[in-house]
Parts: C-alpha cells; structure tokens; sequence
C-alpha cells in the first residue's frame, strides 16, 4: 500500500472528480506588513483547511487542520516553539523541538501519549535557507529513514524545487517527485508553510523563522513518479497585498488524464 499522498493539489483534484550593492547611499526596503493568516479553504478540501489562532504577542497559539481532523495546541519555552500537541479525542501526540546551536529547530520527535518516541524529522539548513528534511520511523529497536525532502532557491530567496524522495520501507514502494516553481509576484506569500506537510496523515509542524517562499509563484510543474502536470495561477490581493484568492488552470501531461484541465481555488481570510 502506498503511504505517500500526492501533492495538495492532485488531493483537491481527485476528491473534486469523484464529487463532480549600489555603491550609493540607498534607504533599505521597508519590510512587509504583518499578516496573520486565519484560514486557508482550499476548494473540494476539508474547510477550513488550515486554521490559525494567536496569542497577545502575534505568536501562532493554536492550528487545526482538515477542519480538526488534527488540532494543535502550540507551546513555548519563551519566544521558541518547544511542543505542538494534538488534542482531539482519538490522539493526543506531542511533536518536541530540538534546538541547534544557532537557534534552528534541528530535530522534531513524534510522541504518542505516553512519550514513546516513534518518529523523528531532522532538519538541515544553508544559512537562514532549510535545505533538507529527513524523515525516520521506528522499526524494530532502530529507525529507518524513509523519507527526505530536498530545496533549491532562487537568489532572492523564493524556492526553486522541492523534492520528495521515499525510500522502500514497509510496504512502501521508492518514488521520487519534484515540484518546480517559477514566475514569482511581489506580493506576501500566504501557503508556503504547506509545503512540507505534503501527507494528509502525517503531523502538521511550525518552523517559525522558515520561509519556503517570501512571493507567490504564478507557475508550478510537478514531475516524477506518478501523473505529471503544470499549473499556471493567478491572484488577488488585499491592501497589505497578501493573497485573497488562488485560482489555478492544471494541465495534465502525462497519465490517464494528460491532456484535461483542472480548475482550482485556495481562498485566505486574516486577522485584522
């Protein structure tokens, strides 16, 4: 049985069908205004998808995904994330943050309830940039890595790729994919921070200092194990220029479907 999920938006498409230096003096940019996303509904999804809420200090308090198939409470050690613990009525697991020695999260433990330890994320990093995320579960007396996750950026910060290698682990076969973004807006990024919570099943996790992408990419192209595809989207934006909505035409290149189009739509609310 395959353990992995496709990518978001293959998610929404499938459900969807069965539902129908100047040397000059320069003054430095001004920095983007605050934003603080509130939901994220993604068309033919579980809504909302992604909810936020916020302590007095502007931190993130509290996340439910899949309109609460998972709801984190977010807990902190002064200003740095040290648990994020699901509470709904059927798991109770606690992901624990390690700290590095330049103050990154270089390790995150999956616990169950009793603190049993039954998977771990290790994360890399270039500079401020996370370059690779490696995925181990517990087999036997050990780990198995079964999962790494790859990043290449453009210059000015904005992800290139991102790759999704699985390994052969019990019963889940190898597969690799990449999704390739270009064509980059000026305008606040809204969902970057999903795209490492690329599985349904698996535990959603904050990296707060991460950016994936600082603008909204106008093209994305998927290639790999599976169906291939290109997406060509297009926004629209509040007056501090972050994404209202998302639409995307989805072309299919390869598989059973190469050749139709998809329509999707992500929409995003915030908190004034």
């Amino acid at each position: 049985m395959r353990r992995h999920l496709w990518p978001l938006v293959l998610v929404a498409i499938f459900i969807s069908c069965k539902k129908q230096k100047e040397t000059l003096q320069q003054q430095p940019a001004p920095p983007p205004p605050t934003v603080l996303l509130k939901d994220m509904v993604v068309d033919h999804l579980p809504s909302p998808y992604y909810h936020f809420e916020y302590d007095a200090s502007k931190k993130v308090s509290f996340v439910s995904f899949a309109s609460d198939f998972a709801r984190y409470n977010v807990i902190y050690d002064g200003t740095n994330i040290s648990e994020m613990r699901n509470n709904i009525l059927v798991n109770k697991d606690r992901l624990q943050y390690v700290y590095g020695t330049t103050g990154k999260v270089e390790l995150i433990a999956y616990m169950d309830s009793t603190g049993f330890v039954y998977k771990t994320l290790d994360l890399f990093y270039d500079g401020p940039r996370l370059i690779r995320l490696d995925r181990a579960t517990r087999s036997g007396t050990g780990f198995v890595y079964e999962k790494t996750v790859t990043m290449t950026y453009f210059a000015d910060g904005n992800l290139m790729d991102i790759t999704h290698h699985y390994l052969p682990f019990n019963g889940q076969p190898e597969a690799t994919y990449t999704l390739h973004f270009e064509q980059y807006d000026n305008k606040i990024n809204g969902d970057g921070f999903q795209l490492i919570h690329s599985e349904f099943f698996d535990h959603f996790f904050l990296l707060p200092g991460v950016q994936l992408q600082k603008n909204n990419p106008g093209k994305e192209t998927l290639t790999g194990t599976g169906d291939n595809y290109t997406v060509n989207y297009t926004y629209t934006y509040n007056e501090k220029n972050a994404p209202l909505t998302k639409t995307g035409d989805l072309l299919f290149s390869t598989g059973t479907h190469a050749g139709e189009h998809f329509s999707l739509s992500t929409t995003f609310s915030y908190y004034q």
